[in-house]
């Protein structure tokens, strides 16, 4: 048996260790559903190092997971996936293709199993957390593998698992591509399920919200509505001039138009009942010898003694029958007494016509509604929630382990962990409270069917995807195998193996092998290449100096040419100004050269260019100055750092030079030519445009032309010139 290596047992727990922390908290999904991470550590040590090593990890991960879970399902399928991902690496497969393989045969399988006999959940959502812990599975193990995959060599465990025999291009590639195409589609999912489910549960939130709204404004206007009918009935008794003897019959016409009142009644002062409606349900013989008393109902007693309006909280009726009502009492007074009460009105609200207003949320079928009031009594609840009227409503919040925004209600049982409803409270204005429940496991089998279809597309994608990977693969790397055969034929017959990495492909290692035979040869190609190589440096520096010439020189006068003087002239712009030194712009034109071209020929013309060129270069000869041909018989001139004053002059002289030199003409009298002079000065600060320049320094020139040409126009350019 191999000794243990307390490099690679050191090793097993650090990594052990990080994903008990990293598991110590899982990442929430909706509900109870939370995404494992942590266990990415154990499948590196698995690639590493095999499957003891491994399961020593998976025990450290799977304990993180206990103290965040307090179930101990992790301590069995985690370290069979360890030693199962350890053994397939020993034999040389893949571990992605294997944790594939191992939650289809025997993960989930096996969590299916034990969730059925520990958790005691509905068929639908085994198979949805089941799926999950298969998905969650290969999303770590991908996420492992990738992470092994891009570590460098250098920074592998010394003493590692090795291959023992080569793995196929075609192999490696397609493997690669399925990593990364595996996390990308889970994490694509997951998100994407995430956000769906996170936008449904705004939504049902915002509905049970309007729901509630909706349903409290109108209970609070059908309570208002009755006890302002109450109100308005004692204000009409008490200012009639109806005796006693009539209200039974005013009673019976005030109850036609109330349905909702289940019963009403007129009680004297001495709390004896004089009139009924229905009076059916009350014996005639009863109220005619006022013998039933409701001296002891507090609906009397409020509005009697305290002289109120007033709504009571529910209780079972009397003499009327057991119904469950709410009791609307307000006092009735004397026509010329209204300090004294003679008797009150009380009407029954019928508890079961709350029904009515909970069919206006019938929008929203699958809400239910229950109203309560200050005591805690149940005065309506919808059919589906079996509440009966009258009895106290006992609920627990729960859900606190549930990632969701909705707020989490039981009714039933009170001490379970998993919700029943989620719900929204209103709080009415006379201190009842209306919920607006909405059944949990409804929203829980919504999310678990797009959980299922999402997975199963993700599979059918999956396998789609692996298909054209194995295609594009193959067309990639069958060149490269074709390439390696012809060159193992070429060169010598021996040469010594480069040590190469377990990981090379072996088509890349036939073609290693193949130019190491090629290497001498090649070698003495280099040296020959290389001499060629700075034999041909040389000629193209030579040709690229040449073509640098050509690129800013003109051609005929060999001055500096347009694209030259554009290039530069910021340059000395920026010089000038640093320096707040003066700059002149100036454009020469040979004047009537036309008329040299038309008398004398082109020929003539180009040595009128040629030789104004010279006496350009030989009148303005600092160094920084700029004396180029701008195109045709024009000539631009850039004079940096000038003396302002004097450059109308100093451009006078050279117009003289220039008129009085003579051009000689074969076997004809020497001709002469004169210029004319368009010039801008300008300070520094002025604009780096050069176009505006040129602009400016040709309305000169054509000024100069317009004045009888052989003559130089000067003009000193200030802030103002450049906005004109």
């Amino acid at each position: 048996m191999q000794l243990l290596n307390k490099n690679h047992l050191g090793f097993a727990v650090l990594l052990g260790l990080l994903g008990l922390l990293v598991n110590l908290s899982p990442i929430p999904l909706f509900g109870n559903q939370q995404l494992i991470i942590g266990n990415l550590f154990f499948v590196i040590v698995a690639i590493f190092l095999g499957p003891w090593y491994a399961l020593l990890a998976s025990l450290l991960c799977a304990t993180g997971l206990h103290l965040a879970w307090d179930s101990w399902h992790m301590y069995l399928l985690f370290p069979l996936e360890a030693l199962w991902l350890g053994y397939a690496r020993r034999k040389e497969f893949y571990t992605l293709y294997a944790d594939i393989t191992f939650w289809l045969l025997l993960g989930m399988p096996l969590f299916y199993l034990y969730a059925n006999l520990v958790f005691q959940m509905p068929n639908s959502y085994m198979t949805f957390i089941t799926l999950k812990q298969g998905i969650n599975g290969m999303l770590y193990t991908a996420i492992g593998a990738i992470c092994v995959t891009m570590l460098p060599n250098h920074l592998h465990i010394q003493g590692k698992l090795i291959n023992q025999k080569r793995k196929s291009f075609n192999a490696q590639l397609t493997y690669t591509f399925t990593q990364v195409m595996t996390l990308v589609l889970l994490v694509s999912a997951l998100i994407f399920n995430n956000n769906s489910i996170e936008q449904q549960q705004k939504d049902v939130k915002l509905n049970l919200e309007d729901s509630a709204a909706h349903l409290g404004k109108a209970t609070e206007s059908f309570i208002q509505g009755h006890i302002s009918a109450i109100d308005n009935a004692a204000r009409w008794l008490s200012l009639s001039n109806y005796d006693s003897a009539q209200w039974q019959s005013l009673l019976s016409k005030l109850h036609q138009s109330y349905p909702f009142f289940i019963s009403m009644l007129i009680a004297d002062d001495e709390a004896l009942i004089s009139a009924a409606s229905p009076i059916s349900r009350l014996d005639k013989d009863v109220v005619k010898n006022k013998d039933l008393s409701i001296r002891d109902r507090h609906y009397f007693q409020e509005a009697f003694y305290n002289q109120l309006t007033f709504i009571s909280p529910a209780f079972l009726g009397r003499g009327f029958g057991s119904d469950p009502i709410v009791a609307i009492s307000a006092p009735i007074y004397s026509k010329d007494n209204h300090v004294t009460p003679i008797g009150i009105i009380e009407g029954s609200l019928n508890l079961n016509k709350f029904a009515s207003i909970d069919e206006r949320n019938r929008e929203y079928h699958e809400q239910a509604m229950v109203l309560t009031d200050e005591n805690d009594l149940v005065i309506y609840a919808s059919d589906s929630l079996q509440l009966a009227p009258l009895t106290p409503l006992k609920v627990a919040t729960s859900g606190q382990r549930y990632r969701t925004s909705l707020n989490m209600i039981n009714f039933r049982k009170l001490d379970s962990l998993s919700p029943e409803f989620a719900y929204t409270k209103y709080v009415l204005k006379n201190g009842w409270s209306l919920y607006v429940v909405m059944p949990f496991e409804p929203l829980i089998k919504q999310v678990e069917q797009q959980y299922l279809t999402t997975f199963s597309l993700l599979f059918v994608a999956f396998i789609i995807t692996i298909l054209l990977i194995k295609v594009i693969s193959y067309r990639l790397t069958q060149p490269l195998e074709t390439i390696a055969k012809k060159f193992s034929q070429w060169g010598m017959t021996q040469h010594q193996d480069e040590v190469m990495s377990d990981t090379i492909p072996k088509e890349i290692y036939a073609l290693s092998s193949s130019i190491q035979k090629s290497k001498q040869e090649l070698i003495s190609y280099q040296l020959e290449l290389e001499e060629k190589v700075a034999l041909r440096t040389v000629e193209l520096e030579d040709a690229n100096l040449k073509l640098q010439a050509l690129a800013e020189r003109d051609e005929l006068t060999h001055l500096y040419n347009r694209r030259y003087v554009e290039n530069h002239f910021a340059n000395i712009h920026d010089m000038c100004k640093r320096s707040y030194a003066a700059l002149a712009f100036c454009i020469i034109d040979i004047d009537h050269f036309k008329k040299i071209n038309d008398t004398y020929g082109h020929q003539m013309g180009d040595k009128a260019l040629v030789a104004l060129a010279e006496l350009m270069q030989q009148f303005f000869k600092r160094d920084t100055d700029i004396v180029s041909r701008y195109g045709g018989e024009e000539f631009l001139l850039v004079l940096p750092q000038c003396n302002a004053l004097q450059v109308e002059q100093h451009l006078n002289q050279f117009r003289e030079q220039v008129a009085a030199y003579q051009i000689e003409v074969p076997g004809q009298r020497a001709i002469g030519m004169t210029i004319s002079i368009g010039a801008v000065i300008s300070n520094a600060g002025y604009m780096s445009d050069i176009d505006h320049w040129f602009k400016m320094a040709d309305l000169n020139l054509y000024e100069a032309k317009e004045n009888g040409r052989n003559r130089v126009v000067c003009s000193l350019l200030s802030a103002d010139d450049q906005f004109s």
